[in-house]
């Protein structure tokens, strides 16, 4: 199986797994929660799907259990919805079923991949996790009123920090808290027009009696697929670009567009066939292209930015906010943040090999030279610039304290917060839900609490 599979039938086998799983498993059932069961299968599809994710590294003994207890949890909160009444909309329930197959079309690169690797149509797949998904977000709602008010106070996370015994306070390694300022070039006018008058005559040609799959083979750059004629399959609403899909939804079957320009670049589209909301299209894709001049005229605009870094005459909010074109880092000052964390703190071991080396060289308050930089567009393709990078603070290896570390251990007081308001709940509603579970699960640590009064 490629990568690409492994990582899509992962996801899929999480965002999906109740559906999913009880066809693939000889199942039993391991709980009863209400009017919801837990099956065997449904522990042994998020377990394989963790085992994925590990990338060969061994997964804990405990972690079935785990799995168990959570899944434990869902249905307990998805049973007291049902006794709150507590529902959701069918729209709500379209809008994620939408945006979840959305997103493995993206990955797997077109509708008839995505349909031939699971042998369903989408529509299929859809009815197949529809109730899933509605008792999902049922139970998500649920979960949102549990935890409405979940709040701490500065008073509370300085309790939360002193009532923990010395030789207990965490230790961290050193940290690294970095800015950037991305530029990337734009496409000349020049450029645009090379692109614009290609497709103009390319178009000329298909209205002279030209085929269009024979030009699409032969000019367009799109890669997904001008080898089969430019075709793009089925395709609904939503899942194009809006400037494309305005023009396709518009034209008669075997009718060939005008120029359309989306951010890819410039189409002409043909229909060739119209279902209701579905549509059967063909495209020729041509791009107008960053030059090396582009490239050159970016890198002397960020020399000189970062030249009236380095003497003061620019200051580094100012620059960011009127330079910066990454617009997550621009948001909070230029601060990068961690994808795995979720905040502005990188350990060294977490930042891209090539940039620390830079960093290492730097101190607090400095600022790099000019470096190249790629990043994934929203069109999916990559995208060449710059970067200056500007070192904020680094701490040393220490003990926890509030005055370092406040984010970090206002997260720990909120957590174990949030695990007495969860435990409090449990104790309220478990004899108000009827539980039961089977004999080969109680052998699991911190089963006990869901036992009590088994029925």
């Amino acid at each position: 199986m490629k990568k690409l599979e492994i990582v899509a039938f992962a996801l899929f086998t999480l965002w999906f797994a109740p559906a999913f799983s009880q066809n693939t498993v000889i199942d039993k059932v391991l709980a009863v929660v209400g009017d919801n069961v837990i099956l065997q299968s449904d522990v042994e599809g998020q377990y394989q799907q963790m085992k994925t994710q590990s990338q060969g590294e061994e997964v804990p003994p405990e972690t079935r259990c785990q799995i168990f207890e959570s899944l434990l949890l869902d249905k307990l909160f998805l049973s007291q919805a049902q006794l709150d009444s507590v529902t959701t909309t069918p729209d709500e329930i379209d809008a994620e079923l939408d945006r979840r197959i959305k997103y493995f079309i993206s990955v797997f690169g077109s509708r008839e991949k995505l349909e031939d690797y699971y042998g369903k149509s989408v529509m299929e797949l859809k009815d197949d996790f529809r109730d899933d998904i509605e008792k999902q977000l049922i139970t998500d709602k649920m979960k949102g009123k549990v935890f409405a008010n979940l709040k701490v106070s500065p008073a509370e996370v300085e309790a939360f920090f002193k009532k923990i015994p010395q030789d207990s306070i965490p230790y961290f390694n050193s940290e690294l808290e970095t800015g950037e300022i991305v530029m990337f070039p734009k496409v000349s006018e020049a450029e645009k027009l090379r692109a614009l008058n290609k497709i103009k005559d390319i178009r000329k040609e298909i209205i002279q009696g030209a085929d269009f799959s024979i030009k699409a083979i032969q000019y367009s750059e799109d890669p997904g697929s001008y080898l089969d004629g430019g075709s793009l399959g089925t395709i609904e609403r939503g899942e194009l670009v809006p400037e494309f899909e305005a023009v396709a939804y518009k034209l008669k079957e075997g009718e060939l567009s005008d120029v359309v320009e989306t951010p890819f670049g410039y189409h002409l589209i043909i229909v060739d066939e119209k279902r209701g909301d579905k549509l059967k299209v063909r495209h020729i894709l041509i791009k107008p292209k960053i030059t090396s001049a582009d490239l050159a005229l970016v890198k002397a605009r960020m020399d000189s930015i970062d030249h009236e870094l380095k003497v003061d005459s620019l200051s580094w909010q100012d620059a960011v906010k009127q330079f910066s074109e990454d617009e997550q880092s621009k948001a909070i000052g230029g601060l990068m943040v961690n994808p795995k964390t979720g905040d502005t703190h990188f350990e060294k071991a977490d930042i891209d090999g090539t940039l620390i080396f830079t960093l290492d060289r730097m101190k607090v308050g400095d600022y790099s030279e000019v470096l190249p930089y790629a990043a994934v567009g929203r069109t999916g393709e990559t995208n060449n610039g710059y970067r200056i990078i500007w070192l904020k603070s680094e701490t040393k290896p220490h003990k926890a304290s509030l005055e370092e570390d406040y984010p970090k251990i206002q997260a720990a007081a909120k957590a174990e917060k949030q695990q007495k308001i969860l435990d409090n709940w449990l104790a309220l509603h478990r004899s108000k839900n009827y539980v039961r579970i089977d004999s080969s699960m109680l052998g699991c640590k911190g089963i006990e609490k869901w036992t009590d009064n088994n029925n």
